[in-house]
């Protein structure tokens, strides 16, 4: 177990929560999980698009009762509700970033992230989450395209609101070179065209395969986003929420670094963006150092 150290690498931050955007003043916005803000903002699940006629009475009656906070008596479809509040958040995050892009990482987490959600009861239960349908194969399935397709109406909406390529976008959990493939292509029908009017599209690396391919994965991306945190997670096999293996954690493991080289020598090869993401940076001084050495500064957390 690692014990916190004086940061030597610059950070810039998660948005989470609308609420962060006042505190945010120097630092800079790393990452917006669309996740969080669709979480702490909307709570309405993404299944709830198709199948709205299966919802409990008290679902349906929490859900309009959420609308009418919002609107009041005017009558607004659940979607518009969904796309304007998310959409609204994008463009103040955005023009709080001025010139500097602002990278939005789509909402494909596992199903334990969503059980909070109005609707959740609608989403059959997996029996391990963390490998089940997220990312593109959650974007793919065609109970969630909807879903998607809101999604993408919100990046649409804040990018035409702010003018310019400033808001770009991280694909979470790409595990083969066909959903990287099917990701680009379900954009596209979405008219969200890679290299469109600016349109950067990044990887969020949290698979060891990202790293392994990474001189053909990067060929679909305009860059590397490497969450450390879920990289570890997979690579070694351990269950960070697991209070029982707490004493074996150790994203510093040379097995990460390894992972972590690869990924980096590509896209520098490349000329091709690439970020870490990392919320406990702090607990790490060996890989502070070997990022510093690398000619990382700078880490999202």
């Amino acid at each position: 177990m690692t014990t916190q150290t004086e940061l030597l690498l610059t950070t810039t931050a998660v948005l989470h929560n609308a609420q962060q955007l006042a505190a945010l003043n120097s630092e800079g916005i790393g990452l917006v999980l669309l996740d969080d803000l669709i979480a702490t903002s909307v709570a309405i699940h993404p299944l709830v698009f198709t199948q709205q006629n299966f919802l409990s009475d008290a679902t349906q009656q929490a859900l309009q009762q959420k609308i009418a906070e919002q609107y009041g008596q005017q009558t607004v479809a659940l979607a518009e509700y969904y796309v304007a509040i998310l959409t609204e958040l994008l463009v103040s995050a955005a023009r709080q970033q001025g010139s500097a892009p602002l990278k939005v990482q789509l909402a494909g987490a596992n199903a334990e992230c969503r059980c909070q959600l109005l609707g959740a009861e609608l989403e059959a239960t997996e029996i391990n989450p963390q490998l089940g349908l997220r990312g593109v194969s959650l974007y793919a399935d065609v109970n969630y395209k909807a879903s998607f397709a809101l999604q993408c109406e919100v990046i649409k909406r804040a990018r035409a609101a702010v003018g310019g390529d400033t808001i770009e976008l991280v694909v979470p959990f790409v595990r083969t070179f066909s959903e990287a493939a099917t990701i680009i292509d379900l954009l596209a029908e979405q008219g969200l065209c890679r290299g469109a009017n600016g349109l950067k599209v990044h990887m969020l690396c949290s698979v060891p395969a990202n790293a392994l391919l990474a001189d053909t994965f990067i060929h679909y991306f305009d860059g590397f986003v490497v969450d450390v945190t879920q990289l570890a997670q997979l690579a070694l096999g351990q269950d960070f929420a697991n209070a029982k293996l707490h004493y074996q954690v150790d994203t510093q493991n040379d097995a990460i670094i390894t992972l972590l080289k690869m990924l980096l020598v590509v896209a520098g090869n490349a000329s091709k963006d690439h970020n870490i993401y990392y919320d406990a940076i702090s607990q790490a001084p060996r890989l502070q150092q070997w990022l510093i050495d690398h000619e990382v500064t700078t880490v999202i957390c």
